[in-house]
Parts: C-alpha cells; sequence; structure tokens
C-alpha cells in the first residue's frame, strides 16, 4: 500500500513495473545498431527513452467511486524501480483509493493507495469504526466485512 498525503501537489511514488522492458530500450538499440551505431548504456538515454513512455495514472477513492486520470505522468529511474511525478486533487484524509499506471493501454502498475497526514506509522488508524451493522441471517441488506 502506498501512503500518500492529503494535499493536490505533486507527489513521487516509487514503483516496480510489472514489465521489465517497460522502457523499451531494446527498440532504442535496435534501431542504434540498424544505424552501426554503439549503445555503451541504456542510463544515458534514460531521459530521452522516458520522453516516448506514455504513462497514465488512474485513482479512484474506494466507497464513493470518485476518480481522477492523470495524463502523460513524467518517470525517472531509480535502479530497479521508476519514479511516478503527478499531483491528485481528490486525496482526502483517512480514505483508501484504488490506482493503476498504464502505458500505451498495457498495465504496468496496481496497487492501492492511503491518503494521510499522520507521520507516526506505529499508531493505528480505523476507518470507518461504527458504520456497519453486525450481520443478520433475517436481513437480506445486511453484509459481512
Amino acid at each position: 500500500m502506498i501512503i500518500l498525503l492529503p494535499v493536490s501537489t505533486e507527489q513521487t511514488i516509487s514503483i516496480m513495473p510489472r514489465k521489465e522492458d517497460f522502457l523499451y530500450d531494446s527498440e532504442y538499440s535496435s534501431r542504434v545498431s540498424k544505424d552501426n551505431g554503439t549503445v555503451e548504456s541504456i542510463s544515458c538515454i534514460a531521459d530521452i527513452v522516458n520522453t516516448y513512455n506514455d504513462v497514465d495514472v488512474y485513482i479512484r477513492r474506494d466507497g464513493d467511486g470518485k476518480e481522477e486520470t492523470i495524463t502523460n505522468v513524467p518517470i525517472t529511474l531509480n535502479s530497479n524501480f521508476i519514479n511516478l511525478s503527478f499531483s491528485c486533487s481528490i486525496l482526502e484524509e483517512g480514505s483508501t483509493y484504488f490506482i493503476e499506471a498504464t502505458s500505451l493501454d498495457n498495465l504496468i502498475y496496481r496497487d492501492k493507495i492511503f491518503s494521510t497526514s499522520q507521520t507516526d506509522y506505529k499508531i493505528k488508524h480505523t476507518i470507518s469504526q461504527g458504520n456497519y451493522t453486525p450481520y443478520s441471517s433475517t436481513d437480506d441488506n445486511t453484509y459481512i466485512i
């Protein structure tokens, strides 16, 4: 689970993409080789390769389904991870969200977000305490959590 602040300013998360060839560097390497060039290190072309990766981030709040899609999210390499930097206007204190990142309609990452300004992570946080009624086999409108 990712923890983000409930703010609308830019925040950065580090993720490990589902595909190892996410940056499509093999395409760049093959083009350079076809032109009789030499690629000494893919890391030296990372900034250029990033411009060709169209990353979209979709965020949906649990409960009411409020959603936001952020397009053309800038990415940077971070060892075996990639950093996604984006701002989201729907983050609220104590809410949970579904996040999905895609590139060229391919899923690269999926997770949950918890939005809080809490900094002491040893304190337990309760969500919707007292908002649910106990399960009743005689009432069709109840459910088990």
